[in-house]
């Protein structure tokens, strides 16, 4: 039992921990020692628990962020136990303002239904569909009278509403802050009452909904559910992964895009990413820990921690040639295997190569393109052109150009 509690409890994080909710929770790890006892009476229910947890179509793609609650969904179906994977397609409309620094664009029902087309075959990379329920919370939510609402609004105290530190900390910056937003606990509270859920995973920014869900399921005598909040993942520029931030790592990222990304991570973010976005288990996992406080090189721990990544999405092959174009494209700089052509119309020929590079609007700008080119980003068939006067000349046979490190063209005469 105690072995099982500890897999399952594994990588999570709670909010007293993460010093981040205005409302009043256990100090000291209290919380996680409420947590594991209850986990461990669920367990001893002899039955299989209900495990959900909801996303929120905001863009077509998941994130490997989003992938860190979905790992732990796969241990619990390993273990024998029911998952529910949650579209938020009604929630999505208000928009969680957890963590939200200004008010969340609204979006309309039927344009959160496109977001969420492939959102099940992507969650499917990782969890089994034969033990995994898909649900819709606008099958109810969309059913509640103004006097449901009501009654559900009875359940919060006023105070811990306004407690919440992202809603002070907007009200002190003068940012918009609306009633509707204060509403989305409650919507997300609903659903862990209508779900009949043992257990409740996400992001420990979900910890404010998460309470909700536990006191409404109290409200209508039911049990509370465990809650397993996980640390949030850090996006490419150091902020937490999000969609908003355009930072992330999406499932669907082309492998050597996949592989490119992790690598630019900061190495001091590498442990976190062993621990809640890899598939490796424990004893590996702290094994690359130990290795890199011994002194070891962090990008071979994260080379190791890319291929895992990319061979979890797209296969131990894609993994494989991923790794190698890295080697070959950045350590090595050379050429990739495949490098996209790009026709030069007649009267960018002979113009110079900030006029060339903007005109094909391979720099967003002839500003971005002289900039680039003093800091020696700019190259011709490998060589280095900081001259922002020279001009292009185009053979017939084509020419290599190289921006930054990665992006290559071939560039081909027009007619």
């Amino acid at each position: 039992m105690e072995a099982q509690v500890d897999l399952l409890m594994r990588g999570t994080r709670f909010a007293d921990e993460a010093d981040y909710w205005g409302a009043e929770v256990p100090e000291g790890g209290e919380l996680r020692s409420r947590m594991q006892a209850e986990l461990r009476d669920k367990l001893r229910l002899g039955r299989p628990l209900r495990v959900y947890l909801g996303v929120d179509p905001t863009s077509t793609e998941l994130h490997v962020g989003h992938f860190v609650p979905l790992q732990k969904l796969r241990r619990f179906q390993d273990q024998g136990h029911q998952v529910v994977f949650l579209v938020g397609d009604y929630t999505a409309t208000i928009g969680d303002p957890s963590e939200q620094t200004s008010e969340r664009k609204r979006l309309t029902h039927e344009h959160v239904l496109e977001l969420a087309g492939s959102y099940t075959e992507q969650a499917y990379r990782i969890l089994d569909p034969s033990r995994t329920e898909v649900r819709h919370n606008g099958d109810w939510l969309g059913k509640l009278s103004f006097a449901d609402i009501i009654e559900l609004a009875s359940i919060f105290p006023m105070k811990q509403i306004v407690a919440r530190r992202d809603f002070q900390r907007r009200m002190e910056q003068g940012e918009s802050l609306r009633f509707h937003e204060s509403l989305y606990a409650l919507m997300q509270g609903y659903d862990a009452y209508m779900l009949k859920c043992d257990v409740q995973v996400g992001g420990y920014d979900q910890h404010f909904n998460m309470l909700a869900g536990r006191a409404i399921q109290e409200h209508f005598g039911d049990k509370p559910h465990v809650m397993l909040t996980n640390p949030l993942l850090i996006g490419t520029d150091g902020r937490k992964m999000s969609k908003s931030y355009g930072n992330v790592i999406n499932v669907h990222d082309a492998p050597f895009d996949m592989y490119g990304k992790t690598m630019r991570m900061a190495d001091a973010h590498i442990p976190a990413y062993l621990e809640l976005a890899s598939s490796l288990d424990a004893d590996a996992i702290d094994t690359e820990v130990q290795q890199l406080q011994d002194g070891a090189n962090p990008m071979e721990v994260k080379k190791r921690l890319a291929f895992d990544l990319v061979r979890q999405y797209h296969g131990e092959a894609a993994a494989g040639e991923a790794a190698e174009t890295f080697q070959r494209v950045v350590q090595r700089q050379q050429a990739p295997d495949e490098v996209p052509e790009v026709i030069v119309p007649p009267h960018l020929l002979g113009t110079t190569w900030v006029d060339l590079c903007a005109g094909l609007e391979l720099s967003p700008s002839k500003a971005e393109a002289r900039r680039l080119m003093r800091q020696g980003g700019f190259y011709i068939e490998q060589t280095p052109v900081k001259d922002t006067e020279a001009r292009a000349e185009v053979p017939p046979a084509g020419i290599l150009v190289r921006l930054g490190k990665r992006r290559y063209y071939r560039l081909l005469p027009g007619a």
